[in-house]
């Protein structure tokens, strides 16, 4: 039996799974540095040792993710002045090494469980497996949650509160797209309080993000939305990228 692979460039690749946001931010004369990381894809071993050490199978997008590439970053900076050029903005996801129960997370954890916090919280129990995602920098932690079945992506801040982001890894990838990568995005996003520098940038670059009509129109789009401006899961299968083949070939 025979089969074809696609053999797809690392240019075109990164391109198709930041739907164009690379050339979104380098078009505004405020930004500069924008830079992808170039990162390989994590092998079939490395992800069943992984799914073995943590005792769970991982999603089926969020395993072709790091089939096609072992983490992402995607950083900006921001022109404040003429001699004043800061790195802002961010969109990360950890290593496959990294995705896990970080001490730091865990006492993140534990201090959330004794707040008494309106909202929601996710369903955690002693089956329950939590993984950090990102480290949202100044306000907390991102993380990936398997509980009764089902994974999600929440986040937790530093000061022990929850917040909902999306019901599946690439529902939030895609909603770090559509953020920017801007500082903090998660905590807007949850109706959670926003650091007053960041709220600045939001007002300078997305102020639409902030309006909290716009944001359930956004979240419904994230969710539902039927366009071709979106991201298909399958994209991360193509983890065959060119020049990993091109390696394999010269062995």
């Amino acid at each position: 039996m025979s089969f074809c692979v696609d053999l797809v460039s690392e240019d075109s690749f990164y391109e198709n799974i930041t739907l164009g946001v690379t050339k979104l931010l380098e078009s505004d004369p405020r930004i500069s540095n924008v830079e992808v990381e170039r990162r390989q894809p994590c092998d079939r071993i490395a992800l069943s040792n992984w799914e073995q050490k943590h005792s769970t199978v991982l999603p089926e997008d969020l395993r072709n993710f790091y089939a096609s590439t072992d983490g992402f970053l995607l950083t900006w900076h921001y022109k404040y002045s003429a001699d004043e050029i800061l790195p802002v903005g961010s969109i990360r996801v950890n290593t496959l090494n990294d995705l896990c129960l970080t001490p730091v997370l865990k006492d993140l954890l534990d201090f959330a469980a004794t707040r008494q916090n309106e909202g929601p919280k996710p369903a955690l129990n002693p089956k329950s497996k939590v993984f950090e995602l990102d480290n949202c920098r100044n306000i907390g932690k991102v993380c990936l949650i398997y509980t009764d079945g089902s994974w999600s992506v929440w986040l937790v801040t530093r000061e022990g509160g929850w917040g909902w982001l999306a019901d599946s890894f690439t529902q939030y990838f895609r909603m770090a797209l559509v953020h920017l990568g801007l500082p903090g995005w998660q905590a807007t996003f949850a109706d959670l309080p926003l650091i007053p520098w960041a709220e600045q940038l939001f007002l300078l670059l997305a102020p639409h993000l902030l309006d909290k009509s716009d944001s359930d129109n956004n979240a419904m789009a994230v969710t539902r939305e039927t366009s071709l401006n979106h991201i298909d899961p399958n994209i991360f299968k193509t983890s065959v990228r060119q020049h990993k083949n091109a390696r394999q070939a010269n062995q």
